[in-house]
């Protein structure tokens, strides 16, 4: 369920009615009663506008500029659920600092080039695992699988793999873990592959793989 929910378009305010996908309502206002938040004030004194219910109702100004208020409630909300996330980041990284080394059981929630990122089960908390402490051997990214393939072993690495994982770093003043595979010696990663180049002497295959990437596409 949450891979669907990362493939679909944000939710937003906007006075124009373009239904509801999930509920397959052509015609769909989002109100909650009691009013917990601007947007919901909005369609209040929207209705009372409209159907003249008495004071409180939008003024001819503020009805206006509904598209910009629609836009401005929006960014705010995606302001807000950054700064919930991250500072529940945070509250897991402190939680896990004392328990570096240990093994935690983890579930693959992104892949990307420079390896995948986990989060502990039960707990939140999403870190990077780099393709470099991955093996020896070079794993190959499938975008289109969105999983990492081993070019020898075959070996998968792919979103919603659950793995057990030994957690290698954990920074409270970042929110960042990082994680190795437990079968490996802590800290060690393998040589980088050298790079190929083609017929023209350009060099292909070249992938970056920084250390302190931070995982932002969760929710």
């Amino acid at each position: 369920m949450e891979q669907i929910l990362r493939t679909q378009t944000q939710a937003y305010y906007a006075p124009r009615n373009a239904g509801h996908f999930g509920l397959a309502l052509g015609s769909y206002a989002h109100f909650t009663s009691p009013i917990r938040r601007y947007a919901d004030l909005v369609v209040h004194r929207s209705l009372v506008r409209a159907y003249a219910l008495g004071e409180g109702g939008l003024t001819d100004e503020e009805a206006a500029a509904m598209e910009v208020t629609g836009e401005l409630i929006s960014n705010l909300e995606r302001r807000a659920m950054v700064a919930e996330r991250e500072t529940m980041d945070r509250y897991v990284a402190a939680y896990l600092s004392d328990r570096v080394g240990t093994i935690v059981q983890c579930r693959i929630t992104g892949v990307q080039p420079f390896g995948f990122f986990a989060t502990v089960e039960e707990l939140g908390g999403d870190g990077l695992v780099p393709a470099a402490t991955l093996g020896d051997e070079y794993f190959r990214y499938d975008e289109a699988g969105q999983r990492l393939v081993g070019e020898d072993s075959g070996e998968v690495y792919e979103i919603g793999q659950r793995l057990a994982l030994r957690l290698a770093e954990a920074d409270p003043a970042s929110g960042s873990l990082r994680f190795e595979l437990p079968d490996r010696p802590a800290g060690r990663a393998r040589p980088a592959r050298p790079q190929r180049r083609d017929r023209a002497g350009h060099m292909v295959g070249r992938r970056g793989r920084p250390a302190n990437i931070r995982h932002r596409g969760r929710k």
